[in-house]
């Protein structure tokens, strides 16, 4: 199972929580996954995570929620000074 695409959202000494993209069975998957240091000192996959099918309409509504949640603590001017940048990259695509 190769990784699309990857991206460390949580960093701790011993812990990390990571978004993935990956293929499985023909079909995209978006996950949540938490990841521990192992005794080798190497990153693996725990059991705790979120796996989704990565389609149009969930990552919209994941998209949708996430900017209500960042709304609820920052103003629209907080946002565009942020993520207009990467929102406007986006759409240019």
């Amino acid at each position: 199972m190769m990784e699309a695409y990857s991206k460390i959202i949580v960093s701790e000494p011993y812990r990390q929580v990571r978004l993935t993209v990956n293929e499985f069975r023909e079909e995209e998957y978006l996950h949540f996954r938490e990841y521990y240091l192992d005794f080798e000192e190497e990153w693996k996959p725990s059991n705790k995570g979120l796996s989704i099918p990565l389609e149009v309409e969930t990552s919209k509504e994941l998209f949708i929620a996430m900017a209500e949640i960042l709304s609820l603590a920052e103003s629209k001017q907080v946002l565009e000074e942020h993520f207009g940048e990467t929102i406007r990259d986006l759409y240019q695509k």
